[in-house]
């Protein structure tokens, strides 16, 4: 059987890679990688997500100029709403984490967006540059942790 048959014959996960605040914000101060990424990512069918606070963390109303690139980067991005099940899971992904809200709370809500992506088959991919704090709110969890 040939490689090709074999990969449609089985199911796929669905990817996802899912941006916390200075990913959103590399991207929209024209990152390379990260701009390449949200073009590419839809002729491969991979959905870019992020939690609504995470792009209120993001916005800098000092960079009124950059309004067209912010629109741009969130017009390839599905903004997840912050509901009570992504709620109940952050405030358990911090209580399992033994961290406190005050100091982790938007990275809690978008761990648990990405979370659960994972529970729902997805193959999520968060990018961020708090590697070692979105490790340990996911820990246990299938959700890939990649530094931006």
């Amino acid at each position: 059987m040939s490689r090709g048959v074999r990969a449609t014959s089985s199911r796929l996960r669905q990817r996802v890679f899912v941006f916390d605040s200075e990913a959103l914000s590399k991207a929209v101060r024209g990152d390379r990688e990260l701009t390449a990424l949200l073009k590419a990512a839809p002729g491969l069918d991979i959905p870019v997500i992020t939690s609504a606070l995470t792009t209120l963390e993001a916005w800098d109303p000092r960079e009124a100029s950059r309004q067209a690139p912010w629109n741009w980067t969130l017009s390839r991005i599905r903004v997840v709403h912050t509901d009570d099940q992504v709620i109940t899971m952050a405030r358990d992904m911090l209580k399992e984490a033994g961290l406190h809200g005050h100091k982790y709370a938007i990275d809690a809500v978008l761990a648990a967006v990405a979370g659960r992506e994972a529970a729902q088959g997805a193959q999520a991919t968060v990018f961020t540059s708090d590697t070692d704090d979105m490790r340990q709110l996911l820990a246990g969890r299938p959700v890939r942790v990649e530094q931006v």
